[in-house]
């Protein structure tokens, strides 16, 4: 019945609808569960040619100088 495609399609929607000042409060909410449930996860492996200098200078390898 796609009742899953259909619900998706539904929140596109109404996020579609909502204000910036609705899109800021989401991240926020979403921001601290993450940072609630962060502690107790795993932590992620490297990605595949990351260097450990640039694991340490962040996602675009540059280093701050």
């Amino acid at each position: 019945m796609s009742l899953v495609c259909f619900g998706l399609l539904m929140i596109g929607a109404d996020c579609a609808c909502l204000r910036d000042h609705d899109h800021r409060a989401i991240e926020r909410r979403f921001r601290s569960a993450k940072d609630r449930v962060a502690p107790w996860s795993w932590p992620l492996p490297p990605a595949p040619g990351m260097t450990p200098v640039a694991m340490a200078a962040g996602r675009d390898g540059a280093v701050d100088a």
